[in-house]
């Protein structure tokens, strides 16, 4: 696609360069500049519009900057800065990710001041964001710097706001458009909540008032006593007691207020877990306490390798004094256990028997763990580590498994999504191979996560997408040739989390974090019974990992192995 930058002369957009495309048109990046072209060239915001966003500071907004023209001198878009390599601020949400990233409370407390200085900024330039939701701001990879984008959609002195989403909609406005500081405010407490503890403030149950408009119109939110709240969401002791306040008059008192200034003091109170050794359905057995929370579990027939918030564990040994650890492989004869670590341009490998480094020299954009093989993501492909033993030592090298759109992919453990020019396929990475699916379900889907896991007797694919505003759990299963697939949607879900294993025996386990029960089904495709077990100690807290046939659970700095009476 060939576009003119107006004043600037012409750029030829290849497929390479492709985002995502979305209901106004599709988006290309390249050197840290993206072009937004317009599928309806009347659907553009005005010339004026752009010039009174100009008044946004660069950084922290990304904001139109220069026309984009086709070949008959019609204006079709525009150039705004582009983030490579980041995350969707609500990917930040489940816990399952923050315990593969490394994503520390102290990161997002930071995120949520830069969110609050930047709409400070905003205000002080005279321009309300309004629709200032969690799928409008990116976090880069090191989760230190946060960017505002669409803000063609901001409302400026001479043009209103064009959007909102419903999950940040203040149901208090005198009418329907009646945007201020105070509205702006509000949205962001819906989403510092929701970054600091882990859930909606709207979300949980409540035995009288149900959805948004009631929840919200009534001013209760989970801080309020009568409403439950799953356990999958952090305990309110992580968010400082300014902030406790501040949200309690916006979420509670129906006050439209700024939030604390400076910088947040953190002081975290860590709950008390209770180690528990059995219940009337399940039987939980402990196996170890660590010297921090559970972040990550990985076993072979050999080893147990377990990183927690301060250290990395090997069969009841500390082998590293921090516990950075994206993902742990093992090497294919010995099934040697090597450690990579979060963040890091390139990757550090680590022997977890010798503790030696694994020499280690490409670049990763991404590092994720599936199946004890490990994947990376550099540019335009996935790559598999292998992980080989020679003469007593690990070697490491490399082979690729798929070939991607380097800024139209995500990878998660087990596989790849890709956005293709508007269709959606998948690759799973399974016993050696990559399975590549089209599935037309996502093409309507932003996808924000995903997990394949798989046993012996075939496995299960979930993926997390938002649409419309609201946030699905898709669940599929494969015949034997990844040929075709079945799809069970969870609409609506309060949490983004995967929290699921896959057993040997072809079951599939899946700690349902909004209901605090575990769902057991069959990883067969076309498979109907779903069963439900509840109990008093299951809880959204819980993570799920296996070891052979053994389930293992974490809760805190406890690990467990669990069974059906």
């Amino acid at each position: 696609m060939k576009v003119i930058i107006k004043g600037k002369g012409d750029i030829t957009l290849t497929q390479q360069d492709f985002v995502a495309e979305g209901g106004q048109g599709k988006v290309y990046a390249r050197n840290g500049v993206a072009y937004k072209i317009y599928h309806d060239p009347a659907s553009m915001i005005p010339e004026g519009k752009i010039q009174e966003l100009a008044a946004l500071p660069v950084p922290p907004y990304s904001r139109p900057h220069d026309l984009l023209l086709d070949g008959h001198n019609q204006v079709v878009g525009y150039t705004t800065r582009f983030v490579n390599d980041a995350y969707v601020l609500c990917q930040l949400f489940p816990r399952s990710f923050r315990d593969r990233m490394g994503l520390t409370h102290k990161h997002t407390f930071h995120l949520a001041e830069e969110m609050r200085n930047g709409i400070l900024l905003a205000h002080k330039a005279n321009i309300l964001l309004v629709d200032g939701n969690e799928m409008n701001f990116l976090v880069d990879s090191k989760f230190q710097s946060l960017t505002f984008i669409d803000t063609d959609s901001y409302q400026t002195r001479s043009y209103p706001a064009t959007a909102i989403m419903d999950s940040v909609r203040d149901r208090h406005m005198p009418h329907k458009h009646a945007f201020n500081e105070g509205t702006d405010w509000f949205s962001f407490a819906c989403v510092a909540f929701q970054l600091l503890v882990g859930i909606h403030p709207y979300k949980g149950k409540h035995p009288t008032l149900h959805g948004f408009d009631d929840r919200m119109q009534a001013n209760v939110s989970v801080l309020n006593p009568e409403v439950g709240v799953p356990k999958s969401a952090y305990d309110f002791s992580v968010i400082p007691s300014d902030w406790r306040s501040w949200f309690e008059a916006v979420l509670n008192r129906g006050e439209r207020c700024q939030p604390p200034g400076g910088n947040l003091q953190v002081t975290l109170v860590k709950a008390v877990v209770r180690a528990v050794t059995g219940s009337s359905n399940l039987v939980m057995e402990e196996i170890g306490v660590f010297d921090g929370d559970v972040t990550g579990v990985w076993a072979n027939g050999l080893h147990l390798v377990v990183a927690t918030t301060k250290s990395l564990w090997r069969d009841g040994h500390k082998v590293m004094g921090h516990g950075d650890v994206a993902a742990v492989g093992f090497s294919s004869t010995m099934g040697v256990p090597v450690a990579v670590q979060h963040q890091m341009e390139v990757p550090a490998l680590t022997n977890c028997v010798t503790q030696s480094q694994v020499p280690f020299g490409l670049n990763a954009q991404r590092v994720v763990g599936a199946g004890g093989a490990l994947y990376m993501k550099n540019l335009d492909k996935v790559l598999e580590v292998n992980l080989n033993d020679v003469g007593g030592q690990v070697v490491a090298s490399t082979r690729t498994v798929a070939s991607v759109l380097p800024q139209a992919s995500l990878l998660f453990p087990g596989g790849v999504v890709q956005n293709m020019l508007g269709s959606t396929f998948v690759s799973i990475f399974s016993h050696g191979r990559a399975y590549q699916t089209r599935i037309k379900e996502l093409d309507e889907y932003r996808v924000l996560g995903g997990k394949w896991d798989e046993g012996a007797k075939g496995g299960v694919l979930m993926l997390v997408g938002t649409k419309k505003g609201k946030t699905d759990r898709m669940i599929f299963r494969f015949d034997e040739t990844f040929a075709s697939y079945d799809i069970r949607t969870v609409a609506n879900v309060q949490s983004g989390d995967l929290n699921f294993i896959v057993t040997d025996a072809g079951v599939c386990i899946l700690l349902d974090g909004d209901n605090d029960c575990l769902e057991l089904s069959s990883t067969k495709k076309d498979a109907t019974q779903v069963k439900t077990v509840t109990d008093a100690v299951i809880g959204g807290d819980m993570r799920l990992y296996k070891r052979g046939a053994q389930v293992l659970v974490a809760r805190g700095e406890h690990l467990y192995t669990m069974r059906m009476k």
